[in-house]
């Protein structure tokens, strides 16, 4: 068996080589690691040479490629939502509807075992002996104690019984008191009686200063006069004639004035349908006007 001798171009370390190997073949030098190579001369001697390495691509690896390839991919989906506004509501409610879901299924609490006391209980009884007996059954032991002598009956003399009194012509019944009372029924107040309200001074109220009146739209005379019934808080007595005559009542009225008393609007009023007022037992009384 042949055997070659090489040395290493790069440690010049000593390298031996069976005669087997053929050209072309590849290896790493065992001391430094360096990539070799056997070659044949022209003349057909075996020689070593150092392999040189392949320059590596100074572009990106694989790794970044892959990387950005999938955020390119991202981006482009947002794109798409974002252009999309349906399709970005229905995919942020189908991760609510998914995150309540998740929720649901991991809140449910275990349940806690109750106790089990009725077993036990019957087990011990069972493991007790049969031939123990309880405090229940062990009999009770009772002392005897004698009986009293009997003694002889004392005879007990009787109460003298003590005629009928008559009774006095004079004499007063007394009648049995029960022993329960009936109860006593506590009498119910009085209702309160509710304070008078106090009459309104038709006089008084007829001199209240009024500022400006204004009634632009015509409306019924008997609508006015209600008005100045609850101004005043009376109720105007109207003369028969007046009373039933319901034309005269439904006279239409529209004025206005300023600087002036609830007493002269009035008879600015009524003067529109030839009617005056006067006070009579603190109650306004209209009725015609003379010569009217």
């Amino acid at each position: 068996m042949d055997v070659t001798t090489f040395q290493c171009p790069h440690c010049q370390a000593t390298l031996r080589m069976r005669g087997r190997q053929t050209a072309g073949t590849r290896f790493h030098c065992p001391d430094c690691s360096k990539p070799l190579q056997i070659s044949q001369t022209p003349e057909g001697q075996l020689s070593l040479t150092p392999v040189e390495l392949e320059p590596i691509p100074q572009g990106p690896s694989r790794l970044a490629q892959k990387t950005e390839a999938g955020l390119q991919t991202v981006q482009s989906g947002a794109r798409y939502l974002a252009a999309s506004p349906v399709l970005m509501s229905w995919l942020v409610a189908g991760t609510g509807g998914l995150l309540i879901l998740l929720l649901m299924l991991f809140d449910e609490s275990p349940t806690i075992p109750q106790p089990q006391s009725e077993p036990e209980a019957v087990a011990d009884a069972e493991h007790e002996p049969p031939n123990e007996m309880t405090e229940a059954d062990t009999p009770l032991l009772v002392e005897m104690t004698p009986e009293p002598e009997a003694k002889e009956p004392v005879a007990v003399p009787r109460d003298p019984v003590q005629p009928d009194l008559p009774l006095l012509e004079n004499q007063n019944l007394i009648a049995a008191q029960p022993d329960q009372a009936p109860p006593l029924v506590a009498r119910k107040p009085d209702p309160m009686e509710v304070p008078a309200v106090p009459e309104t001074d038709v006089a008084v109220a007829l001199q209240i200063p009024i500022l400006e009146f204004q009634q632009p739209k015509e409306i019924p005379l008997k609508t006015l006069i209600a008005q100045f019934e609850e101004m005043l808080d009376t109720e105007f007595q109207l003369a028969d004639n007046v009373k039933n005559d319901s034309r005269l009542l439904e006279t239409p009225i529209s004025f206005s004035q300023k600087n002036t008393t609830i007493s002269r609007l009035l008879a600015q009023i009524l003067s529109e349908a030839a009617l005056t007022f006067s006070v009579k037992s603190n109650k306004i009384y209209i009725e015609r006007a003379e010569g009217s």
